[in-house]
């Protein structure tokens, strides 16, 4: 995958290789739990994904990488991503759970940065059980 997709645009940015981690959770309702038969019951509410990633700078397009750090920052509650799954892609919308990235030196007047890391959780399950999304 080429930079990150995030509200429609495509960030040129570098993935760090071997940097990115798909999760998934699967969500438990409330009629989980422990039976009398001592059968545990499943109540699945859904499928949950997650990615996370460390992403530097192409130094074709270092105002892509610092717009990506403004635009992960923002004070909103979700964005929509598509990130990599299994041999294609899958698109949901995510709440940044964390993001940060550290000064590296000043050069020819230009700050330049590095390490820039980031945590997507879906809000909403992007599969439900009997095959939905």
């Amino acid at each position: 995958m080429a930079g990150i997709q995030m509200d429609g645009k495509t960030y040129r940015v570098r993935i760090v290789r071997d940097s990115m981690e798909e999760s998934a959770q699967l969500s438990e309702g409330p009629n989980a739990g422990e039976m009398l038969s001592g059968l545990r019951e499943r109540d699945l509410v859904g499928t949950y994904y997650g990615h996370s990633m460390s992403v530097e700078p192409d130094p074709r397009y270092p105002q892509d990488y610092d717009q990506l750090f403004e635009d992960l920052a923002a004070p909103v509650p979700s964005h929509s991503v598509t990130m990599p799954h299994g041999q294609g892609t899958v698109t949901y919308q995510a709440m940044v759970s964390s993001v940060s990235r550290r000064p590296s030196g000043v050069l020819a007047g230009v700050r330049r940065w590095k390490g820039l890391t980031v945590a997507f959780e879906s809000i909403r399950p992007v599969r439900i059980p009997g095959g939905g999304t």
